[in-house]
């Protein structure tokens, strides 16, 4: 795990009465370097200890170091201040603190920390007593670019100086706050509840209320939301605003498996607004076609069409009922609806997906000259889909006319779309293979003039990474890439710099942004869309499991996008997105949020869940994908359905467009992976049948159904 620069905002204590005039204070105290802050030739190595001090929580040891780097070292200057504005701040030294800061945003106006900076000047300001602390949080929200934690914690000091005065405003800036992430937001969860303890009539507002119950369910804490929420709806003066609290306590209700209670206040939302009735059937229809009451959910799609037949959910109806139909059987049925929504959906989205369905639906009923025919008009309109409109065409002329049928289109796919999920299927029947892919031009390891106006960034990104943070180093590159008007030399030379500090995440999106103009080869950028991220822990990872690493890095770019801190909505962690119930079931002790993000464990307990899943189906690929994305009862249900199915039919008959996509997705990963770089790990793949015959790999497992 790579070391980044941690500068911590703590949760210190506000005084209440932070707005009074300024305080008389005395002069900053000196700060005097120790013997033990002797300095060496290079102080680079001094630097290191001094953060990996502050990281430790030893600002005692760190504290003369960063003094005497203030006086020796200057191409850092700015990370020498705001660490020992943090370290006095920590301390209690708060004048010392504010001196600090002051400097940096007086002497380094350009400095990634500025907003930081500002923020912490704001809580040092109210702890003091300056009633300039205001003006401090609203030049730190003013900043270009300030990322979110510095705009929580500002935030944060101005709900703090609020407080008193007033606690209604106190309270809308902590749900603020916390519909963020990190220290500020666990802070002013904190500071929300001993607010309205404080001042229990804050809630007596019924937007506060709301806004409250509905904060507390993205929080997770269920039981208080519910509490609120009912409270809401018992007090809010209008229908509409009725229906909107019944409508959150009945996703409160869904989240706590209250299943009979969250049916009934759903209804009870349909009732209190006509207006929008609608939205409250909806959602009520997808909770029972979602739980397989398939015959209730489409009284109530079909109601939602009545009521609004250009309402905002029409078109969300119309193809439910498609679905619906399709998956009971009635192929006809959803054919015609899905045509009705081609005719008048509104929804891209869905349009392209019915379309999609239709075809899919001729070729499942046997209809082979209609599939053809209806393929053949998806690969027309539609360029997303035009790969695997011209494979299904291909596999309904096999079909019909026999083997060789679809040989034409098998190959305009290989020509088209070389390195796609249908490619890959395409050449399994062919028993031909994509030309190979187009060696890429390296980019120029010489930094172009136009970074020349960047250097205060570019030489800190090269001194951070000298030190070996290139975490911090990263950071320093943001601050050029996020430039409005960006020359296209800098651009691509960048992307290659986040790649050398192995910021793989940065390069990625800066790789994406490229690929939408003319500006660099294709070739030259799929390395950077693709790349080997994380790669000594993921073959480390792979080689216990038994598995190919490019299928693990595979999935990992369509999980995180290699982002080692990402965290979803429902909850998953870190560069393999894992529940933390499906980590301890994989690792078998205990693992919370926090251990899952540790790029490390984290990668060893997705390649192990991985290899489990594999087991479990046998070595079919996409059914342990579709396991990992949905869940293996979702998939249990998919495969009773058309036992025994095809691989490729078992994909397109995946129910959730998510996991259908998801699994295409990482299937087309795969595929590039190995195209762009070989494939190692194939024999490492194979597992010992109980016969104790060699098994096929994963890969060979596919061609071989």
């Amino acid at each position: 795990m790579r070391r980044g620069l941690v500068v911590v905002f703590s949760a210190g204590v506000l005084l209440s009465g932070c707005a009074r005039e300024r305080a008389t204070v005395p002069a900053p105290t000196a700060i005097r370097e120790t013997p033990a802050a002797t300095m060496v030739d290079d102080p680079r190595p001094r630097f290191a200890d001094a953060m990996a001090r502050v990281e430790r929580g030893d600002d005692v040891g760190a504290r003369p170091i960063f003094a005497t780097l203030l006086r020796v070292y200057p191409e850092l200057e700015d990370y020498h201040l705001i660490n020992l504005a943090g370290i006095d701040e920590r301390a209690g030294r708060l004048i010392d603190s504010a001196a600090l800061l002051d400097r940096l945003v007086e002497e380094h106006p350009a400095s990634v920390w500025i907003s930081h900076a500002l923020a912490r000047r704001a809580r040092v300001a109210a702890a003091l007593g300056d009633s300039e602390a205001d003006t401090f949080v609203t030049r730190a929200l003013a900043v270009r670019g300030a990322d979110d934690a510095s705009r929580a914690a500002a935030l944060l000091v101005r709900a703090g100086l609020r407080t008193t005065t007033s606690p209604r405003e106190a309270l809308a800036l902590y749900h603020e706050v916390r519909r963020t992430a990190g220290m500020s937001a666990t802070a002013a969860r904190a500071r929300s509840d001993a607010l309205i303890a404080a001042h229990p009539e804050v809630l007596d507002d019924p937007a506060l209320l709301y806004a409250e119950g509905a904060q507390l369910l993205r929080e997770g804490r269920l039981d208080d939301a519910a509490t609120r929420l009912e409270a809401a709806a018992r007090s809010t003066p209008t229908g509409s605003d009725r229906a909107t609290a019944l409508r959150t306590l009945a996703r409160v209700r869904q989240r706590q498996g209250r299943l009979t209670d969250a049916i009934d206040t759903y209804r009870a939302a349909a009732d209190a607004e006509p207006a929008t009735a609608m939205l409250a059937r909806f959602d009520l229809a997808t909770l029972l076609w979602n739980r397989d009451r398939d015959a209730e959910a489409a009284t109530l799609f079909s109601r939602v069409l009545r009521e609004g037949p250009r309402g905002a959910k029409a078109d969300g109806a119309r193809y439910a009922l498609g679905r619906i139909a399709e998956q009971s059987g009635r192929g006809a049925q959803a054919i015609a609806e899905y045509r009705r929504l081609v005719a008048t959906g509104s929804d891209a989205a869905l349009v392209r997906e019915a379309r999609w369905r239709i075809a899919w639906g001729t070729y499942d009923g046997h209809r082979l000259g209609d599939a053809v025919d209806a393929f053949a008009r998806v690969a027309a309109v539609s360029p997303p889909d035009r790969a695997g409109a011209l494979y299904w065409q291909g596999r309904a002329l096999e079909l019909r006319d026999g083997a060789g049928a679809g040989a034409d289109l098998y190959r305009s796919v290989l020509a088209q779309t070389p390195d796609s999920y249908y490619a890959d299927l395409s050449e399994k029947h062919l028993l031909e293979s994509a030309p190979p892919p187009t060696a890429p031009e390296p980019i120029a390891d010489v930094p172009p003039e136009s970074l020349v106006e960047h250097a205060y960034h570019w030489g800190r990104s090269r001194e951070l990474h000298a030190v070996g943070l290139d975490g911090a180093a990263a950071r320093e590159l943001d601050a050029i890439a996020d430039e409005p008007g960006l020359a296209s030399d800098a651009e691509s030379f960048l992307m290659a710099a986040y790649e050398e500090i192995a910021a793989h995440d940065r390069a990625l999106r800066l790789a994406t942004r490229l690929s939408t103009t003319e500006r660099l080869p294709r070739a030259t950028l799929a390395t950077y869309l693709y790349p080997r991220a994380y790669w000594p822990l993921v073959s480390e990872a792979a080689e216990v499991a038994r598995l190919d690493p490019m299928l693990v890095v595979a999935v990992m770019r369509q999980e995180s996008l290699f982002d080692a801190a990402a965290v979803s909505s429902a909850a998953a962690y870190g560069l393999m997105q894992l529940i933390v119930p499906t980590a301890m079931q994989v690792a078998g002790e205990s693992v919370t949020a926090a251990d899952l993000m540790d790029p490390r464990l984290n990668v060893q307990l997705g390649a192990r869940y991985l290899r489990r899943l594999l087991d479990r189906y046998d070595g079919d690929v996409p059914k342990a994908l579709a396991a990992y994305n949905a869940g293996e009862d979702a998939v249990a249900k998919w495969e009773a359905r058309v036992p025994a199915s095809p691989s490729d039919e078992f994909v397109e008959r995946i129910s959730f467009r998510e996991t259908r996509t998801y699994v295409k997705t990482v299937l087309g990963n795969y595929r590039r992976y190995r195209r762009l770089y070989g494939a190692p790990g194939e024999r490492r793949a194979a597992r010992v049948e109980t016969s104790g015959s060699a098994a096929l790999t994963e890969l060979d497992r596919g061609r071989a159904r």
